[in-house]
């Protein structure tokens, strides 16, 4: 699809074209609490490390990096949009497995080092980016992904992800099967029917040193502990937490199915 007319003060001999690309989207879940409770400086920080947590420079897993020009934030709002069409030398397979370990890092490390939780969603489509701004339906749907449907602290994908890369030239980087396979280490279904990023045991092969994983796994359990008693008399954050209290155990439980 093309937008035809160009943006005034634009040149006439430029197109306005719109890139099939992938779209994250992603908030700090809590953060209308925390610039009541925050000093100017201390969400300074916080915003600063969100994005160097999702702009990571270093990976046990090789994976391309998140360039600035993809990357566009406004307060606690974090896009990300990378197109994927050809000539990219990158599989549009390889670009979502990709984004994904990216985001297994960053909430991962936000999580266990410095409480914050990300909430948000995942598609591909339409995108533009013009002076500056980005926009399209891509956009709109990532957006509708993160407000209507992540709800609880987690990163969806969007079911209609495959149908549409599938459709793409040169989609695969290895097989259809392979990088499926490849991609479902990273995600988790969830009782509701959304696929989510399964960080917590995605993570537990990026580690430097997996017989850290337990701890992981404690600092992980204490945040959530604080947190559910933090909010035990709020009925629209404490469910958010429930959520996280679940998706823990569930977590600990397999990774104890597997060590015996």
């Amino acid at each position: 699809m093309i937008a035809k007319m160009s943006p005034p003060g634009e040149s006439s001999k430029r197109r306005v074209e719109y890139e099939i690309s992938l779209v994250t989207y992603v908030d700090i879940l809590g953060f209308k609490k925390l610039i009541e409770t925050k000093t100017a400086g201390e969400i300074s920080r916080i915003i600063r490390v969100v994005r160097e947590a999702i702009q990571p420079r270093r990976f046990k897993t090789s994976v391309p990096e998140v360039r600035d020009d993809e990357y566009v934030n406004f307060s606690d709002l974090t896009v990300i949009s990378t197109p994927i069409q050809q000539p990219s030398p990158i599989a549009p397979a390889a670009h979502l497995f990709s984004r994904l370990l990216h985001l297994v890092h960053a909430q991962s490390r936000l999580l266990f080092d410095d409480g914050i939780v990300l909430r948000g969603g995942i598609t591909i489509g339409n995108v533009v980016k013009s002076w500056k701004q980005l926009y399209g339906p891509a956009i709109v749907r990532a957006y509708e992904l993160e407000h209507k449907h992540a709800k609880v602290p987690r990163i969806i994908i969007d079911d209609r992800i495959f149908q549409i890369i599938d459709g793409l030239p040169g989609v695969w980087h290895n097989d259809e099967k392979t990088d499926k396979r490849y991609i479902s280490k990273l995600t988790r279904t969830d009782s509701d029917g959304w696929l989510f990023i399964d960080y917590l045991r995605a993570v537990r092969n990026e580690l430097d040193d997996p017989g850290t994983y337990p701890d992981c796994l404690n600092r992980h359990r204490r945040l959530i502990d604080k947190k559910l008693k933090e909010y035990s008399d709020d009925p629209d954050v404490r469910p958010k937490y429930e959520w996280l209290d679940h998706y823990h155990n569930s977590t600990v439980a397999k990774f104890k199915k597997l060590r015996r």
